[in-house]
């Protein structure tokens, strides 16, 4: 037993986990890290930064004063170790996105730049065509991908790709140089228009119509054929409506749509129906009936009946009470039957779910029907 009687292989254990949870060992995974750079990728970084502090320090720490004394500090400062060494100490700092990666191509091309900085002609050659491409060989010249820097494809106006498309790999020594075209080009040079694409009278791919399995222009009757959901009538393709045919199940509805169509469920209250909602319903359970495209309960149906017989008896006495105004006052009557109808009217339109007039109609329609 160890101490305070916890057995030595737990105290083993417990020694080993608190090792690991204590050191590097155990390494948890930096979401935040940037993905994987490629070599020519880094280097122009790098350069970039480098330019930047060039820039920074290009008056140093000799402003003001005496024109001619500075002038003469100046050009002895524009190429010294002092202003390298400024140029190093902020190189990569100002980076805010692959920074690690700057830091570290810069550390491993240290010495190559001190040759740069103290041997090359800047006016000559650009850092970045001197380091990237013709000392690391990290990048190729523009238009140029692979390991031998081989040309991209170009068209006879020297177009790389036609103008339609990049070369794989251009300015890296990586790629294999073929055209990957833009969306609507296709071809080795990305020279023509791809499937449902037509050629402009500038020379450009525009889509067709989407009612066209390919077109020879952009309306809907420059199809060469239909796609799936229309059909051709007199020289256009139109949409088909599959809602026409019983495509859905029972308690589904259909909706058409451009060249295709959805089945949608009947509200819970339907047995079937012709559209969304509760007040679509084409019919209904044993239970409920069908009251204005509703499926309710008989109670609820009869009491929607008797209130619009009590509105009915109401619009006919307040009418039976105009009519004995009339006998006193004609124009008072009058204004007092415009004032009711504008009431009627409103809570008709506006309140009511079923106007007493359409519930009426409803009622004689299901009477006659019974009688026939």
């Amino acid at each position: 037993m160890g101490i305070f009687g916890m057995p030595k292989k737990s105290l083993l254990l417990l020694f080993i986990f608190c090792e690991l949870a204590g050191s590097n060992k155990i390494a948890v995974p930096d979401k935040s890290a940037s993905p994987k750079l490629s070599s020519c990728r880094r280097c122009k970084i790098l350069t970039d930064s480098f330019k930047h502090w060039l820039d920074k320090t290009s008056r140093g720490k000799y402003e003001g004063g005496d024109a001619a004394w500075e002038e003469t500090k100046l050009k002895s400062y524009s190429r010294s170790e002092i202003r390298l060494t400024e140029i190093q100490e902020g190189l990569c700092s100002e980076v805010k996105l692959h920074q690690d990666a700057c830091y570290a191509i810069a550390e491993e091309a240290e010495q190559v730049l001190e040759k740069w900085w103290f041997h090359q002609d800047p006016g000559s050659e650009d850092l970045y065509t001197w380091l990237c491409i013709e000392t690391l060989k990290e990048c190729c010249p523009s238009k140029h991908f692979g390991n031998e820097c081989a040309p991209c494809p170009l068209n006879e106006s020297n177009e790389v790709c036609s103008g339609h498309g990049r070369c794989d790999g251009a300015g890296t020594r990586q790629g294999n140089g073929t055209c990957i075209c833009k969306k609507g080009y296709s071809g080795e040079l990305c020279e023509d228009c791809a499937k449902n694409f037509y050629k402009t009278k500038v020379g450009s791919c525009d889509k067709c119509d989407k009612s066209c399995n390919g077109c020879s222009g952009g309306d809907d009757s420059s199809c060469i054929s239909c796609n799936t959901g229309w059909q051709l009538q007199s020289g256009v393709c139109v949409d088909v409506n599959e809602c026409e045919t019983s495509i859905c199940t029972s308690k589904q509805y259909c909706i058409n749509t451009d060249g295709s169509y959805s089945c949608q469920e009947c509200e819970t209250s339907c047995l079937t129906c012709s559209g969304e909602g509760p007040a679509n319903c084409t019919s209904c359970d044993p239970d409920t009936v069908l009251w204005f495209g509703m499926c309710v309960s008989p109670d609820q149906k009869q009491k929607n009946v008797t209130e619009t017989y009590k509105r009915i008896a109401q619009y006919v006495g307040l009418l039976t009470i105009v009519m004995y105004m009339a006998q006193k006052s004609t124009i008072f009557a009058s204004i007092v039957a415009v004032f009711i109808a504008i009431v009627i009217v409103y809570l008709e339109k506006t309140t009511l779910r079923n106007s007493s007039i359409d519930v009426t109609m409803q009622i004689l329609q299901e009477f006659y029907s019974q009688h026939q």
